[in-house]
């Protein structure tokens, strides 16, 4: 293949994957705190959020795809100037019900991370064995100050975390989500208000029908090729 045959393929390969996956940095925006009132992320790339949870016992929660539910990763990182210093993150499924949370990174940052069961997880903690999505699809992920615990109908506890840097699963018998128990630190700083998560597992393939297409695109300029080596 020549060379000029060679950048006008990779230019083609380039274009259409470009239309089809495309990483997102999303400002958060009217986000509810339950999958009712949930932000639809869904059908884009999110590999980041950004935003801010005014009320003192405010929850923030998006609906997200996951693509690569080994592969999947949230962590919440330091956003700058008016940053929350003490966060946690909740993964549910697409019927409510939970799949795992964590409160401190580790016992010197009180940032938050759900690890991917993946080399490159980047928290401190592994997934446990048996913990976080099984499969690819519609998840929700809330995010809110410590320790705000999500319920179920019965105000059971979904989750129960009895050392800040556990990353657990849902307890037994335990319901959709339904409400918070607002059991925020009784002295959180109110005016620190921002957030910052990090996604991976959540950049989505080319469909068959891209692929198709991109043969396609290779396909027409080798007949192209051949068309003007003629004339």
């Amino acid at each position: 293949m020549s060379r000029k045959l060679f950048q006008s393929a990779v230019a083609v390969f380039v274009l259409i994957c470009a239309s089809s996956v495309r990483a997102d940095t999303v400002a958060a925006s009217g986000a509810g705190s339950l999958p009712g009132t949930a932000e639809d992320l869904t059908g884009i790339s999110v590999t980041e959020i950004t935003g801010s949870i005014a009320d003192q016992l405010g929850v923030e929660m998006f609906e997200i795809d996951i693509t690569n539910a080994a592969g999947f990763s949230a962590m919440t990182v330091n956003p700058g100037a008016f940053g929350i210093p003490d966060t946690e993150l909740f993964l549910f499924d697409s019927s409510g019900m939970g799949v795992y949370g964590n409160d401190d990174i580790d016992g010197g940052n009180t940032f938050s991370c759900l690890p991917s069961a993946v080399v490159s997880n980047p928290c401190s903690s592994s997934r446990p064995t048996g913990v976080g999505p099984m499969t690819d699809g519609d998840y929700f992920l809330a995010i809110t100050r410590s320790a705000n615990s999500p319920l179920d109908g019965s105000a059971n506890d979904i989750f129960t975390i009895l050392n800040s840097t556990d990353v657990v699963g849902p307890n037994a018998g335990v319901g959709p989500i339904a409400d918070w128990d607002g059991g925020v630190f009784t002295n959180p700083d109110f005016d620190l208000v921002n957030f910052d998560i990090l996604l991976t597992g959540t950049t989505p393939v080319p469909e068959p029908s891209t692929w198709a297409l991109i043969a396609a695109g290779f396909l027409g300029i080798f007949l192209r090729r051949k068309q003007l080596a003629r004339s």
